[in-house]
């Protein structure tokens, strides 16, 4: 778990280290008293894969009387190879020095042998820079700044930059505020540009081929930032990314995106002429407050936003479906946009809710295009008019969507029906949104039209060749939009080279594009060990929606969600009870099966209680972020997930930062003294192999291994080396 610069203070060596033990801090000091990392901001320029980074890092002396001062350590990965380094203290400039790995790894152990905390083992195998930091006055900070250049080394075009692990996530300590800043400029054109970590934000800067950025006060470094981008010459890019570890079948993650425009072509994918619906609920319950107001700004947002070569049309429904036009989509023009804006300023509520005729008219008007067909459905309320059996409802718009037609719903207040509108998403390759009563509807509809209005690739198929796969997520391959990748996750047999080959229509036609790829047997490190945990995030949410269409789920989907859950740290509104204490604890026959189903089946009907109406939307608003994160292969929103619905179940003082830990592919949960592997079973795994912190035979594991350290930075714990269990704990007296 490294990046380069990660910082942790050492007090003079002559000290001894007896506090660490009972209060161990993210700074490793070599005296009774702690040094925080207050704050860490990187910024990274490259240019042709040659990168300057600079790392602003603050120190804090939080006890009020001592005067503290040290040595500061910097982390780099294995092979780094550094240039025209430079280190400042406080705008004075320091000798620094660099540990190759053998040094560094003698520094990691010397502090585990004096007593210190193994948390700095997560760091081990890495290079360290060392340099001197002055004395710190009582509640004073010391702000170190260092820069060096170094030159990225693609593998298969693949571009990797980690960084932002200042405190080690063993410990979780907060800092003050942290951000990364990352430009590139490339001859070639950039690709697939990609943060599994970390939700970045893309932004247009001069002189820059692309500017990545983030930032957060009062972060908890779950994580270190991760970034990859791929280099190639094709204007479509495709990158895979593997993990697989002893005895287990691989994990995969493909990416595929166009390229991001450079000095050598301006100009990216031009965006494909779509057919799109706006299906508007004007029922007289959208009188209510101002909803009928944003729905027409909404609406007005997305005509005005309409490019040269689209087609429209807008339905409005209450007692009836109604149309803009009858019968026929509409070319966008000036003089079209300009009628369909005083229709849409005319609209008004009124009447029930025709939910079933407004779909069925919005699917006829789509009818025999040829191109990008999607409906924007926004509701309200309950079917009131037509049919009103959720699956009946389901099945009908199924049967009449024969022609591949998006559908994405928004669901406006607490009296929608979560599981109608999911599944209508879900069933017809699109997306769903929740927009409590008091958010802003326009707001959150321009903002999703933004990122769906200008398609690139569409109608896409993607094949394996030479490998076997399986369980690829997601089932259907979505469309793929400006600015935005397609991500696919799945699992692999057997090793060696084989094709992706890609189809569909870019460009302005139907293409098809292969890319070599390359599936490993086993992998020798763990620079992509988050890729299972992802795919396995991408398999229990396709589990979920399964179980949501039964009426009676097969056990065996529950008991997949349940081994997955228990095995990658993952959880959803329906299995947040296994992070529990009963995780490790047998339960009675079909226990798993009716705490999913409770959450699983619950829904708004007449009569519901409004407290409980609100719990389901924002139940299902929590669930459709999650799945796009998921989407995305952002890890935090594990993590969110997890707090929120602890806090939802009252469950304040269970801290779930405090009781997991997801290290590289593997998932740890604490159990009294100890962290406990997830797949530990007492009663399967009884003996142990007992081995002390700082023993020989605890060295004796670093050297067979040293992507052990990782694990044992977690001092006292149960884990499997080779198929033997070890238990790891404190020295006896």
């Amino acid at each position: 778990m490294t990046r380069a610069g990660k910082i942790v203070a050492l007090i003079t060596v002559g000290t001894v280290v007896s506090v660490l033990a009972a209060e161990v801090r993210a700074c490793f000091i070599r005296a009774p008293l702690p040094v925080q990392v207050w704050a860490d901001h990187i910024r990274v320029d490259i240019v042709d894969n040659v990168a300057i980074k600079t790392y602003d890092c603050v120190f804090k002396n939080p006890n009020s009387q001592a005067v503290v001062g040290g040595e500061c350590f910097m982390e780099l990965e294995p092979g780094t190879f550094v240039d025209k380094m430079s280190v400042t203290v406080d705008g004075k400039e320091m000798q620094a020095e660099i540990l190759d790995v053998k040094k560094a790894n003698e520094v990691f152990q010397d502090i585990v042998r004096r007593g210190g905390s193994p948390a700095l083992l997560e760091y081990y195998g890495n290079q360290l820079i060392r340099t001197q930091v002055p004395r710190i006055a009582p509640n004073g900070t010391v702000r170190v700044r260092l820069t060096y250049t170094t030159t990225l080394k693609p593998q298969g075009g693949l571009v990797r930059l980690r960084m932002l692990n200042t405190n080690p996530k063993t410990l979780m300590q907060k800092l003050d505020s942290a951000s990364i800043e990352v430009n590139i400029r490339s001859r070639q054109p950039i690709q697939n540009i990609f943060s599994p970590t970390h939700p970045v934000q893309i932004v247009e800067k001069p002189d820059w081929d692309v500017c990545l950025q983030w930032s957060q006060r009062d972060y908890l470094p779950k994580h270190p930032f991760l970034m990859y981008y791929q280099l190639s010459p094709s204007d479509v890019g495709a990158s895979l990314i593997a993990h697989r570890d002893p005895d287990d079948e691989g994990s995969f993650m493909l990416m595929l995106s166009p390229s991001v425009p450079t000095p050598e072509r301006r100009e990216p994918l031009a965006p494909l002429p779509k057919d799109v619906v706006f299906c508007v609920d004007t029922s007289g319950s959208m009188i209510e407050g101002s909803k009928m107001q944003q729905a027409r700004e909404a609406l007005v947002y997305c005509l005005k936003h309409l490019r040269s070569g689209d087609r429209f049309n807008i339905v409005d429904f209450s007692t009836e479906a109604r149309a803009f036009r009858d019968r026929e989509l509409v070319a966008f023009s000036p003089e079209s946009q300009r009628a369909a804006l005083e229709y849409a300023n005319n609209l008004h509520a009124r009447g029930g809710t025709a939910i079933e005729e407004a779909l069925a008219k919005s699917i006829e008007l789509l009818k025999g295009s040829d191109r990008l067909k999607m409906i924007v459905f926004t509701t309200d309320g309950l079917p009131t008019i037509g049919e009103r059996e959720p699956q009946k409802l389901l099945q009908r718009v199924t049967e009449l969507n024969g022609q591949g037609i998006r559908l994405f719903c928004f669901g406006e207040g607490i009296d929608v029906n979560t599981r109608l509108l999911d599944a209508l998403a879900l069933e017809n390759r699109g997306e769903t949104d929740y927009i409590l009563p008091e958010e802003n509807i326009s707001e959150r509809i321009s903002r999703f039209f933004d990122r769906v209005g200008t398609p690139v690739m569409t109608n896409l198929q993607v094949r394996f060749e030479g490998v076997a796969v399986s369980d690829v997520h997601p089932r259907s391959t979505p469309d793929v939009f400006q600015g935005e990748q397609l991500i696919l996750y799945g699992r692999f047999r057997g090793a060696g080279k084989g094709k992706v080959v890609v189809s569909g229509v870019w460009d302005g036609a139907q293409r098809e594009l292969a890319f070599d790829v390359e599936f490993p047997d086993v992998t020798d490190d763990d620079r992509h060990s988050f890729v299972p945990r992802l795919w396995a995030g991408q398999r229990v949410d396709f589990l979920l929606r399964e179980i949501r269409k039964q009426d009676k789920p097969e056990q065996e989907l529950v008991d997949e969600v349940i081994r997955l859950a228990k095995r990658y740290g993952i959880v959803t509104p329906y299995t947040s009870f296994l992070m529990g204490e009963d995780l490790f604890h047998i339960k009675p026959p079909g226990f798993y099966r009716g705490r999913v189903l409770e959450r699983a089946q619950i829904d708004v009907a007449p009569g519901t209680a409004p407290m409980l109406k609100r719990e389901i939307v924002e139940g299902a608003k929590d669930q459709a972020a999650n799945r796009r994160s998921n989407a995305a292969g952002n890890f935090d929103a594990y993590e969110a997930q997890i707090e929120k619905q602890l806090q939802a179940e009252g469950r304040k003082d269970a801290s779930s930062l405090e009781a997991l830990r997801s290290i590289g592919s593997r998932t740890f949960y604490k159990r009294g003294e100890y962290w406990l592997e997830s797949e530990y079973d007492e009663a399967k795994h009884g003996e142990l192999i007992d081995v002390e912190v700082g023993s020989p035979g605890y060295f004796e594991l670093i050297d067979r291994d040293g992507r052990l350290a990782k694990f044992l930075a977690l001092e006292q714990l149960i884990f499997n080396v080779e198929g033997r269990w070890y238990r790891i704990q404190r020295k006896r007296g």
